[in-house]
């Protein structure tokens, strides 16, 4: 038996909460506050439109900038105004951009080809592909066959350690998310990997829905129920790379997604630049129905302030 297997209409839902909750340098009383001043020949004023803003001075005097450990000033126009903003990229598993990987470093992967991979692209790295599979994410640095080197990995407890059996490197740069073709016994992985550049003083999370079970007409695989999804029944969950999760157990077991939204990433302080996935695995057994299975998957952000 098989089952043709793809998601449609993948839908991607950022929720940026953005304000601005620290002020520096800020000169103040009970009733008034001054944010930023200058001493200047003129100018220093804020005009707006519902689409723009322009904040302007003229004739600023010492431009520049002076740190120590714990204090910084900057200096010139318009130095201490800051807008907060925050930008959330999904980045989803290419099935059909794979190829086998030998051997993985701190920043390199030996691959056996590194024909469809070019400078920018992120990639997955996995080990062991199934239900224990060990992953790790990067963007490429650069390229000199066969060996591809990455930014930097992400990655759960440990960097994967592949020789050349069930270890592979993928694209993450598809458009559809597919676990392909599911067979009695076997199990199919695919991996929703983000990137989320913001400052934010007291972090983020990131969620995500569905809006149904898995579902072919009438037909329905079954969400995974025992913590994990290992091949003996029709079973559906998925797994976080983030292993510090206090609102959910994607974390530490393989969990169901379900239509209200769960936690699967977070960070609770300030971190610019922060990287994470989430691991979707599947299984049925000789009595699910032939069929092309659909959901929709929502994911979040949510910035804490």
């Amino acid at each position: 038996m098989k089952i043709g297997f793809r998601w449609l209409g993948f839908v991607l839902i950022l929720s940026l909460l953005i304000s601005v909750d620290s002020v520096y340098a800020t000169m103040s009383s009970t009733n008034y506050q001054i944010n930023w001043d200058s001493i200047s020949a003129g100018g220093d004023d804020t005009s707006s439109s519902s689409s723009y803003i322009l904040r302007d001075s003229i004739g600023l005097q010492g431009t520049g900038n002076s740190s120590s450990t714990s204090y910084s000033v900057n200096f010139g126009y318009r130095a201490g105004v800051f807008d907060q903003t925050a930008d959330f990229t999904i980045y989803i598993q290419d099935r059909a951009s794979q190829v086998s990987a030998t051997l993985a470093t701190s920043t390199t992967v030996t691959v056996t080809s590194t024909s469809g991979f070019a400078d920018g692209d992120y990639i997955a790295l996995v080990q062991d592909e199934g239900s224990s599979q060990n992953t790790a994410i990067g963007k490429i640095s650069s390229i000199s066959s066969p060996i591809i080197t990455v930014d930097s990995w992400t990655y759960s407890a440990a960097l994967p350690a592949p020789n050349g059996t069930d270890d592979y490197v993928y694209s993450l740069d598809a458009t559809t998310l597919s676990l392909g073709t599911l067979v009695p016994g076997n199990i199919s992985t695919s991996i929703i990997a983000w990137e989320v550049t913001a400052e934010v003083d007291d972090g983020f999370s990131v969620y995500f829905y569905e809006d149904q079970d898995l579902t072919s007409g009438s037909n329905t695989i079954d969400d995974v129920s025992d913590g994990s999804v290992n091949g003996v029944q029709d079973e559906y969950g998925a797994r976080s790379s983030d292993t510090t999760l206090a609102l959910s157990t994607f974390d530490t077991v393989d969990t169901a997604i379900t239509s209200t939204a769960q936690q699967i990433a977070s960070e609770s302080a300030t971190s610019f630049d922060t990287r994470g996935f989430i691991t979707l695995k599947a299984t049925v057994d000789g009595t699910v129905a032939d069929g092309t299975y659909t959901q929709n998957l929502t994911l979040m952000y949510v910035g804490d302030y």
